[in-house]
């Protein structure tokens, strides 16, 4: 009985040579070249897409205020951003003793940030509806965050609160 057919020949095992490794390796670096710029983009797109989402959602808030209570009215300031926090409460609020109809039409538990970087997306009141400033533009706004730590518990309103843009 031969059992020498079973044991393996050390000098004939072959692995991958160095230029073989060599070769792969490049070729691995030139798709990684080619595909994160791509993937990049995708992500820079997808901030532009939810900021325009958000921005819409703000303005179908004040349209539906506006149809079934009054119109916003409050002239747009450049400096500060107080009336985007005013209307945005405004929006949130729902009164204990005489609610408006149909409020609220904002969740009660987002918590506004102001912000004038040029490196954020923001929100900014035109005095008619919200617009979108983008990264690299000047202006004070309502950031847009992406990371969700804009919200928390439902505001809380004072006894004395009253609604913006009467």
């Amino acid at each position: 009985m031969n059992h020498g057919k079973y044991l393996i020949d050390v000098n004939r095992v072959r692995g991958f040579s160095i230029v073989e490794l060599m070769i792969v390796v490049t070729m691995l670096g030139i798709i990684t070249s080619i595909a994160i710029p791509q993937l990049s983009g995708v992500l820079s797109n997808s901030k532009e897409v939810l900021v325009k989402d958000f921005s819409e959602t703000l303005n179908k808030a004040v349209k539906k205020h506006s149809q079934l209570n009054y119109d916003i009215k409050l002239e747009a300031d450049d400096s500060l951003a107080a009336e985007e926090i005013s209307i945005i409460r405004t929006l949130q609020w729902r009164g204990h003793v005489d609610p408006a109809p149909g409020s609220p039409f904002l969740r009660q538990d987002w918590h506004p940030v102001v912000s004038s970087s040029v490196s954020d997306f923001r929100l900014q009141w035109n005095g008619n509806q919200f617009v979108v400033i983008w990264p690299g533009e000047y202006g004070v706004g309502v950031w847009v965050k992406f990371d969700g730590s804009d919200y928390g518990l439902n505001y809380e309103f004072p006894e004395d609160f009253l609604p913006a843009g009467r």
